[in-house]
């Protein structure tokens, strides 16, 4: 068998180096939320909502962020680019925006723009003091609150039961029947949505029984 020269043994060791030695691939970024993006520390510029960003990567793992425009809220987290190519990513900002809000007591829906108390009060209470606590209510920097229309309550139900038996699409904390700001059918009474079956009452605002304040605060 010949002797290797160390031209043969040069050939040798390139032939085991991987294919993705020095390859690219291109990294498609999109995101639920307007926001800033940067990757490996570097701008990349406003990112929208329904407009994914392509952009050329070295094979090997990546820091991508994103801050939120309106909010400020923040998304990190390491990605590997693999040589697949395109690579897709999308950035889950809206989950970091309703995280970094419910720190501060309160939730926004981005359907309707109405901003929600993160719980309600956590005990029974009568209607006039259940308004009387929303109107007097301050969170999360905010003194405007008020109790919701029954209409507004509705668009909160559904999905599958909490732990406590209450059906709602949001992150919002509930422990009973929910009072409303809107006049029930008799002289005295007020609307209140139950969270168990989606049911609507119209109950004697001297009667505390299930009934919980749930505040809301509408955009200016």
């Amino acid at each position: 068998m010949p002797r290797k020269t160390p031209l043969s043994i040069l050939c040798a060791f390139l032939c085991l180096v991987p294919a993705a030695w020095g390859k690219s691939t291109n990294l498609v970024v999109s995101t639920d939320l307007d926001c800033r993006l940067s990757i490996d520390g570097k701008a990349k510029g406003i990112l929208k909502t329904g407009t994914p960003r392509r952009v050329s990567l070295a094979v090997g793992e990546h820091r991508v962020e994103a801050v939120d425009v309106a909010s400020g809220a923040h998304w990190e987290n390491t990605v590997r680019a693999d040589g697949a190519d395109p690579q897709t990513l999308t950035i889950p900002l809206r989950a970091a925006v309703t995280k970094e809000e419910l720190k501060k007591g309160y939730w926004t829906d981005p359907e309707t723009g109405l901003t929600w108390a993160a719980a309600d009060d956590g005990s029974a209470i009568i209607y006039t003091r259940a308004d009387y606590y929303c109107r007097n209510l301050t969170l999360g920097g905010f003194k405007d609150w008020s109790l919701p229309s029954i209409d507004e309550l509705k668009k909160l139900f559904g999905g599958p039961a909490t732990a406590g038996g209450f059906h709602t699409t949001t992150p919002i904390k509930l422990s009973g029947w929910e009072w409303s700001s809107t006049p029930g059918t008799e002289p005295g009474e007020q609307w209140a949505l139950d969270f168990g079956d989606g049911g609507r009452s119209s109950v004697v605002i001297g009667d505390s029984g299930l009934n919980r304040a749930l505040c809301v605060r509408r955009a200016k």
